[in-house]
């Protein structure tokens, strides 16, 4: 669990471009140091650590607080604290003993060669002969530069960790409650469509009573069929596409009664789109619709064909009607019900069209199945 909360953030921060931009900026700004003091050469380690210990103050300093949890108790702030204490000491003493390693001079903790001082080019044996009359020869060092170093080190990894952590920590909160609001949304959306097809199912049997009474009868046997399986699809937040499409068979079931052979329906349906996994009531609205608008009113009836292609992660569903009715007017609580789910689908860039090509109605549904979450 803590491993979640830890590692995709880290690496996040790892690979984040404004990262890289922060430790440019920073590290450059550090580097200038080195340059103001013209006692001692600058090699590439004094270029390379401002610009690694930038880095791994935004990418590991927070760690530790991630690691404790996100409670906001005293008690959490203080184990937090300490973890953070203990964990940046490591690695700034690391960080530390790189560079005395790969560069031990004298500003970098490097050895002592007169009275605690340090030796170095200009003062390779110890200090110059000529201290002059009355100046005291200085006192032995008791404590190393490069503690002095690693304290301010410690002090900035622990503000900077304490500051990132509690920013990912509100982001990770928003995204979290506006996930929660959008399937708030799609679910009354969802509630929504779900009476809209038994109405439009009850307003065929009330046509069929007066024309057809024993086609009724069946009909309402259909009807029971298709609200146990409404009920059981609505529960779900994603469902098998092959789910949905037996769902629109039950209601094509239902519609062909009522319309007998003015109803023709034509189905291209590979094999593969039954496991696709969306949410649900995206394919009955368009076939609701075809009938409703480009079949029903006509005396002729016509066609519907229903297809399920893929391109690449690209998939399509397409709903098309021979009916004459122009596609404009073919829109109503269903399809504005669809357009406005597919809207909250995050990752699947979803869109929607309804248009006229040549003598066809042709609603077409389309979205991305590898980013849809």
């Amino acid at each position: 669990m803590r491993q979640e909360l830890i590692l995709p953030p880290l690496l996040r921060r790892l690979t984040d471009r404004w990262t890289g931009v922060v430790v440019l900026c920073v590290g450059g700004i550090f580097c200038l140091f080195p340059l103001l003091d013209s006692r001692h050469p600058v090699s590439a380690v004094d270029w390379l650590l401002p610009f690694l210990a930038v880095y791994l103050h935004l990418s590991l300093a927070p760690v530790p607080w991630q690691w404790n949890g996100a409670s906001p108790s005293k008690g959490r702030l203080v184990r937090g604290l300490l973890a953070a204490l203990l964990f940046n000491a490591l690695w700034i003493a690391a960080l530390l003993l790189l560079g005395h390693l790969l560069h031990p001079n004298p500003m970098h903790g490097g050895p002592m060669h007169f009275n605690g001082m340090p030796g170095g080019p200009m003062y390779p044996g110890g200090p110059p002969p000529d201290w002059g009359p009355g100046f005291p020869p200085p006192r032995p060092r008791m404590l190393n530069p490069g503690w002095g170093l690693g304290l301010v080190n410690l002090a900035f990894a622990l503000l900077v960790g304490w500051v990132i952590a509690e920013k990912e920590a509100m982001a990770a909160r928003e995204q979290v409650t506006a996930e929660l609001l959008r399937q708030a949304e799609s679910k009354a959306l969802q509630n929504q469509l779900e009476p809209h097809v038994l109405y439009n199912a009850l307003s065929s049997l009330s046509e069929l009573i007066y024309e057809d009474p024993l086609a009724a009868e069946s009909v309402i046997t259909q009807l029971a069929d298709l609200y146990r399986r409404l009920s059981h699809h609505g529960k779900q937040a994603r469902v098998p596409l092959g789910e949905e499409r037996r769902l629109v068979e039950a209601y094509l079931t239902m519609e062909q009664m009522r319309l007998g052979e003015r109803l023709q329906v034509a189905w291209s349906w590979p094999d593969w789109a039954d496991a696709l996994a969306l949410p649900p009531l995206f394919l009955q609205p368009l076939v609701e619709n075809a009938i409703k608008h480009g079949i029903g009113p006509y005396e002729v009836g016509g066609e519907v064909r229903i297809t399920c292609t893929r391109d690449g992660a690209r998939i399509t569903l397409q709903v098309e009607n021979s009916g004459l009715a122009p596609a404009e007017t073919t829109t109503g609580i269903g399809l504005g019900n669809l357009r406005a789910r597919l809207a909250l689908w995050s990752g699947a860039e979803g869109t929607f069209t309804l248009e006229r090509q040549g003598d066809w109605t042709v609603a077409s549904l389309h979205w991305n199945n590898e980013g849809a979450a």
